[in-house]
């Protein structure tokens, strides 16, 4: 009898132990459960803050790239909101109760005025970066311009030279019209005295810049080369057939044309010349010129000046054309005027 009840004891305690043992093993889940749980939580806590982080940030990067334009209507969204507050809370006091509506006029003045300093701060927060952000582009700006200087182009360089040779030019052209009256009259007068013996005078041509071809066009006519019809517009095919002549005999007139400044760098300096200075009326022409249509026209071209001797080209040719060449005549510079019989 004693062994039977020992052996149900034994049993008995096994059956205890199993059950507490399947109770801690509940409990060990059901921690592991909260436990799992508790982390999910913590996952999702910490994207929402991650989310909210994102938005803060995209909103921050809103106010960053702000128009003025677009502060200005948020300001006005601003205005409008408060009060449309401001109403509510009106109509939420009774009509007698003046207090109430004094308290709510001050409150509601405060509010506005934050408001509006608020709206004024941004403005000018606003002006001050826009005026610092304009410096910088200007600083910039100024920055690649002194850095264009420092190493100009050829272009930009021909430009200059051209700006200052016209700008010598105007100097000149002031300091004679100070003395032209003197100087202008003497010289006529020279010319005179000189052309009287050979039955010749002056013949005015008007200062225009084609003053050259003006004068050879009157002499062809003298001569009967060309009629008056011609004669109206023929300064402008001599401007063609100098500078077709000049193209044609490239290695006669290029080192002439080169010892030029604006001309010694230029990668066609025949071609460049022809198109700036030849074809281009009012542009005033000279030797290179006078030697290319006395070969075109087969004329020997004396130039007689007033105070050195008398230059004669194409002495080949015996078809004679006369000029004058001025220094001092209508406060000009440079001119040239049509030699011709007394008698005309």
């Amino acid at each position: 009898m004693g062994k039977k009840k020992t052996n149900k004891l034994v049993i008995n305690l096994s059956d205890d132990e199993n059950e507490n043992e399947n109770e801690n093993n509940k409990t060990e889940n059901i921690n592991n459960d909260e436990k799992e749980d508790n982390n999910n939580n913590n996952n999702n806590t910490d994207k929402n803050n991650n989310h909210e982080e994102s938005e803060e940030e995209s909103e921050e990067e809103g106010e960053k790239v702000e128009t003025k334009g677009k502060m200005i209507q948020r300001h006005k969204m601003e205005v409008k909101k408060l009060q449309q507050q401001i109403d509510k809370l009106n109509h939420a006091i009774p009509k007698k109760d003046k207090k109430a509506k004094s308290d709510l006029l001050e409150k509601t003045k405060k509010m506005e005025d934050e408001l509006k300093k608020k709206h004024q701060q941004e403005l000018e927060q606003f002006e001050k970066l826009n005026k610092t952000t304009q410096s910088i582009e200007e600083l910039n700006l100024e920055q690649q311009q002194q850095q264009q200087q420092k190493q100009p182009s050829k272009a930009y360089l021909k430009k200059a030279q051209k700006l200052k040779q016209e700008e010598e030019k105007m100097k000149q052209l002031e300091e004679d019209r100070k003395n032209h009256v003197s100087k202008g009259v003497i010289e006529m007068n020279d010319f005179l005295a000189k052309l009287k013996p050979l039955n010749k005078t002056v013949k005015f041509i008007s200062p225009d810049g084609d003053c050259l071809y003006q004068a050879i066009t009157n002499q062809l006519l003298i001569n009967k080369d060309i009629n008056e019809e011609e004669s109206k517009s023929y300064a402008k095919k001599l401007r063609t057939i100098a500078s077709d002549y000049i193209k044609n005999n490239r290695d006669e007139f290029l080192p002439f044309i080169i010892s030029e400044e604006e001309y010694s760098t230029s990668e066609d300096p025949i071609q460049e010349y022809c198109q700036e200075q030849v074809l281009t009326i009012g542009k005033w022409g000279g030797h290179i010129e006078l030697k290319a249509l006395s070969q075109s026209l087969k004329k020997v071209i004396t130039i007689f000046n007033a105070y050195s001797n008398d230059i004669i080209i194409g002495e080949e040719f015996t078809n004679p054309i006369y000029l004058s060449y001025h220094r001092h005549a209508f406060t000009l510079g440079e001119h040239y005027n049509s030699v011709v019989p007394i008698s005309n």
